[in-house]
């Protein structure tokens, strides 16, 4: 099979994807994002319902993330039509009485949607797999475990394709010289040695210490002291780390780089820290961790080209490749795999018909 760009897009619409942080949506609030090139309209009703649907209205396509919640429903701007949590459309202000049929065919297209994790995700395409199997949010305990502090990071916009950011994540040698004043204050240039292992799901996981210096000139904070990681990828682009400390504190961060486009993503991204945690506080963490992620951003958005390449080509970019490289390279070999066994459907009417517009998490 030959991979593309196309079939990656494709392939992702069957998987599950941040588009907001929970808490920005409150009741009544109406916004749009957009999702694999998919301009979407995303509105979180008085009684917490939420909705996700194609932009546009059914009616002229007035962009319907510029309404708002009226009387329980969503109404459009632009000529007041009315729909509800589910898509349904409830009234067209100009007629009297619609007839069933026009009534019907205003239902908007709706997706797939749930809140977890402090996120609002989308599913695009919610066909279950050939084997009957459905998509579903890899499973992080300590997101939900009430001793631990768990902390989301704001959204961050990289003008840069997703794999480009996943790699950046996964680079085990660039902290001395990308965060020079901030992670890697401390680091070790040299690579330290790294488990990486192909996991039965299709995923990967890397065991590594964090390459800091024993004896550095300016003793480092706790967040850039030495720890063991644990770097663990779910296909196509959720991704953990578990920091492990000398004194057995511990702290698990997200990742998940949602595609807006081919070449721009939004990083979605939080942080759990274990009870007692012997450091700074949560909003010194997050602070920390905002200078750098847009330390990562600016070394991703001055890469070229500005995604990477599924298919490397001999002799072109990416041939100097390098043993710190290793963690990139398992990534890009199991993504592959796995883009290779789905079958892609396209974005027809088929795909786009309605479906329930919240689903339990």
């Amino acid at each position: 099979m030959i991979l593309d760009e196309d079939h990656v897009i494709r392939s992702l619409r069957s998987t599950w994807q941040p588009v907001a942080n929970a808490a920005s949506l409150a009741p009544g609030a109406v916004t749009g994002v957009t999702l694999l090139e998919t301009e979407l309209v995303l509105a979180r009703f008085a009684d917490g319902r939420l909705l996700a649907a194609d932009v546009a209205c059914p009616h002229k396509g007035a962009r319907l993330s510029n309404g708002c919640i009226r009387d329980h429903e969503l109404m459009c701007p632009y000529h007041g039509w009315r729909f509800d949590p589910a898509g349904a459309c409830q009234s067209i202000p100009s007629l009297v009485e619609p007839n069933a049929a026009k009534m019907a065919l205003s239902h908007l297209h709706v997706y797939a949607v749930q809140e977890r994790y402090g996120f609002i995700w989308v599913q695009l395409d919610s066909t279950p797999a050939a084997d009957g199997s459905v998509a579903t949010l890899p499973e992080v305990p300590e997101f939900e475990d009430s001793r631990w502090t768990y902390v989301m990071g704001p959204p961050m916009p990289f003008a840069t394709g997703w794999r480009r950011e996943v790699e950046n994540y996964l680079d085990m040698t660039h902290f001395a010289f990308a965060h020079a004043t901030t992670l890697g204050k401390a680091a070790d240039h040299r690579l330290p040695p790294m488990d990486i292992r192909e996991l039965p799901d299709g995923g990967f996981q890397m065991d590594a210490p964090f390459p800091a210096l024993s004896s550095p000139s300016e003793p480092p904070g706790k967040l850039q002291s030495a720890h063991h990681r644990c770097q663990r990828g779910y296909l196509p682009n959720f991704t953990t780390i578990r920091q492990t400390f000398t004194d057995g504190d511990e702290r698990v961060l997200l990742h998940v780089p949602s595609p807006r486009t081919r070449t721009s993503c939004t990083v979605f991204w939080s942080l759990a820290i274990s009870p007692g945690f012997d450091g700074p506080p949560p909003a010194t963490q997050l602070e920390f961790a905002v200078r750098v992620l847009d330390e990562d951003r600016v070394m991703c958005e001055n890469q070229i080209p500005a995604e990477v390449p599924i298919n490397p080509g001999r002799g072109g970019w990416g041939v100097l490749v390098m043993p710190g490289d290793n963690l990139a390279n398992a990534f890009q070999k199991q993504l592959r795999r796995w883009l290779s066994t789905q079958s892609a459907p396209a974005a027809t009417a088929a795909s786009l018909t309605a479906r329930p517009a919240e689903i339990s998490a």
